[in-house]
């Protein structure tokens, strides 16, 4: 029995299932998986936060060259500067080469914000998907990583790429909580981090891998489907926000045509005082050019709050209302200059 017993027994440099020998290569590779995951992470967020700094950049070039290039025209041909535009013409002066100048220099940030919208959106869009084949893979008996990777080789647009960032960091070791964090902040969708906060509970619980993946998916469609219900209810609000600054420069347009138009061109008593009820005026012509740049100033200011409250409304981002204030400025500044 004795014999039995001490044969039976593991010893420091035996493989019995006690052995603590094995686990610390695990480990140590576990520390390195990690390290690297966090040094690829943080080199990745850098680099998008330069590439976001080099677009600003170019639109701070943007801008210096537009003001160069307005300085240059009012120094050789004098203030205003005549510049034809669809077979109109515009007069610039200083303000208006600094107002285009800044319209300019928004339209590289608006662009960025845009395509990383329709990313959003895509990523979005495709993470059900994800999680229908995932628990379609458990039903057959594979582990939760098992069926990440094999939901990896298809096709989920811009989740794709993601995803095998994901199964990079697994292979090297980095815990699937962390590596489903990591995925959830290169994602930068409410609705991705989400889901990987879901999946993560779903792994630590254990159980049914199916059953799991099903609940989020299905959690994941209701989310999506609210979220649908909100922009469909807000996007009336975008067309009312267009229609109500066209309404505006109309208004503008018609006054000033009609009404400023005619005063300045009248000069009441040439500038003398006169008396109506025993009450002294001093009536003279109105500076049109002084009206019209109040009015362009006060539709410049509404177009950028415009738009930038529209894009608020309509998908939750401040930024990206920045394309409609583009767009509304731009509407703005043309019709002021070229038409007024």
């Amino acid at each position: 029995m004795s014999s039995d017993q001490s044969s039976s027994t593991p010893t420091p440099g035996s493989d019995g299932p006690s052995a603590r020998v094995p686990d610390a290569s695990p480990d140590l590779g576990g520390k390195k998986g990690q390290f690297k995951g966090r040094l690829e992470s943080s080199v990745i967020l850098v680099v998008g936060k330069i590439t976001r700094k080099l677009v600003w950049v170019f639109s701070g070039l943007i801008f210096g060259g537009v003001m160069l290039w307005g300085i240059v025209e009012m120094a050789i041909y004098g203030v205003p500067v005549k510049i034809g535009f669809i077979g109109q013409t515009g007069n610039f002066t200083a303000d208006r080469f600094l107002l285009l100048a800044g319209i300019l220099s928004m339209v590289p940030p608006s662009l960025l914000y845009f395509l990383d919208s329709k990313r959003r959106d895509s990523i979005d869009n495709h993470i059900p998907h994800l999680l229908r084949d995932i628990a379609d893979s458990g039903r057959s008996g594979m582990t939760l990583t098992r069926s990440i990777e094999i939901s990896a080789e298809r096709d989920y647009g811009p989740l794709t790429k993601e995803l095998r960032k994901l199964i990079a960091k697994i292979s090297f070791r980095v815990p699937l909580e962390k590596a489903l964090q990591y995925f959830a902040d290169r994602t930068g969708t409410q609705l991705a981090r989400r889901s990987a906060m879901l999946i993560s509970e779903a792994n630590k619980s254990g159980g049914d891998i199916q059953e799991s993946m099903e609940s989020v998916a299905k959690h994941v469609q209701e989310i999506q489907y609210l979220e649908r219900k909100r922009r469909a209810s807000m996007r009336p609000f975008i067309g009312v926000m267009y229609i109500s600054f066209a309404v505006f420069l109309v208004t503008v347009y018609l006054l000033i045509k009609s009404f400023f138009t005619q005063l300045a061109n009248t000069n009441f008593g040439g500038g003398a005082s006169q008396t109506v009820g025993g009450v002294g005026f001093n009536f003279v012509s109105l500076p049109l050019d002084k009206i019209t740049a109040v009015f362009l100033y006060m539709a410049m200011i509404e177009a950028i709050f415009a738009g930038l409250v529209g894009g608020k409304m309509a998908t939750g981002y401040l930024k990206d209302g920045l394309k409609h204030a583009v767009i509304l400025m731009s509407i703005c500044f043309i019709t002021f200059v070229f038409f007024i």
